[in-house]
């Protein structure tokens, strides 16, 4: 069975990735396209608009998506390079002959060169990224200003090329293919046919009307209350209010510079407010964002994966009749978790988190199982 993968967080799933898995379909000459989704919370630190479950039920009945598998929060609340090894791994550990990822250069073969590049290895990367890094800007502009100032060939700061490059060094076994991405960037607001996620979640707060995503997306925003930081930031106030700073100095992205900015932003009445007396050159927003998930979800430093190479379990969320033939086939190599299972204790704490302040009582880690959905 020819196998596709895709590393996504469909938050929410919308035209332009529906574009992207049906491209990817056609192009790969897949029998099943599997999308690799984060859970409860983003990549970014965000905490995804609606659901993983209903997500992954979500992308399966466009019928472009046959089967969704987990990425981990511990995985997926990630830098960009630890993000897509942990998901290039499940990819290839289920068998996947081929990644298809959407990019702003829609060139494989120069997503390819710049990883071969070797260019964080080269002196001339390390004394530009010290040099940016002592300027006080953020690791991430660091690198990215460090890696242009070596390699100008490949752009490392727009948001699907950084992943790109990234998947592209995690990959040994896999086939890689891109597709170019269309309409607006991963960041842009503006109105049309194929908006950004961030497009589609700002329309919606501001207007009430939902744009740009297919019928089963535009159920969810029905169905379901959508999540966003404001809503979880009485919890947040409360426990940046009565942790005590050592206790939030041991959690993952957090250190002893960031910790009383933390502390201090407990005090301010609303989390846009509190964002910006966070905000610096060194603390991007993803940064503060990653910390405040960490908060949240008192994610220790302590329970951090050894390797991010290596993922635990393979568990999926939802497929469709297609998808059932590819568990088939990779259950022939690959255990797989379909009910729960100790191993899922951390993403049960974390789905506590998580749906506790939207009130959703029928959200319960230990009683889910993949979701079969017909999606013909």
């Amino acid at each position: 069975m020819q196998k596709t993968a895709i590393i996504a967080e469909y938050n929410p799933f919308h035209n332009g990735h529906l574009y992207q898995a049906k491209t990817a379909r056609l192009e790969t000459g897949a029998d099943a396209v599997i999308a690799v989704m984060s859970g409860q919370f983003t990549q970014r630190g965000e905490p995804a608009a609606f659901n993983k479950f209903s997500r992954a039920r979500a992308a399966v009945e466009t019928g472009a998506i046959d089967l969704v598998i987990e990425l981990p929060t511990r995985f997926g609340v990630q830098r960009a390079d630890r993000f897509a090894s942990a998901a290039v791994a499940i990819a290839e550990r289920v068998g996947c002959q081929t990644l298809s990822f959407g990019s702003e250069s829609g060139d494989v073969s120069a997503i390819r060169q710049a990883a071969k590049a070797e260019v964080e290895s080269m002196p001339a990367y390390r004394d530009a990224l010290q040099s940016a890094l002592k300027d006080g800007v953020s690791p991430a502009k660091a690198s990215s200003t460090a890696f242009a100032s070596v390699y100008p060939d490949f752009d490392l700061t727009l948001p699907n090329n950084i992943l790109a490059y990234h998947y592209a060094q995690a990959a040994t076994s896999i086939n890689l293919h891109t597709v170019r991405r269309l309409g607006a960037g991963y960041h842009d607001t503006g109105l049309a046919d194929i908006m950004s996620a961030t497009g589609v979640r700002a329309h919606y707060i501001e207007e009430g009307v939902v744009r740009a995503v297919p019928e089963a997306t535009r159920t969810l925003f029905h169905q379901h209350t959508m999540a966003h930081w404001s809503r979880y930031w009485p919890v947040l106030q409360y426990k940046l209010r009565t942790t005590p700073q050592p206790v939030l100095d041991e959690l993952v992205g957090i250190d002893a510079s960031l910790s009383p900015r933390l502390i201090e932003a407990g005090l301010e009445p609303t989390f846009e407010r509190a964002l910006s007396k966070m905000l610096t050159r060194r603390y991007t927003r993803t940064a503060i964002q990653r910390a405040l998930v960490s908060v949240l979800i008192h994610f220790e430093r302590a329970e951090l994966p050894a390797r991010f190479d290596d993922v635990p379990y393979v568990r999926p969320l939802a497929f469709n009749s297609i998808g059932r033939l590819a568990l088939k086939d990779i259950k022939k190599t690959v255990p797989l978790l379909s009910k729960y299972h100790p191993d899922l204790a951390f993403e049960a704490r974390v789905t506590e988190a998580y749906r506790l302040p939207l009130g959703d009582e029928s959200l319960r880690e230990h009683v889910q199982t993949p979701q079969f959905i017909d999606s013909k």
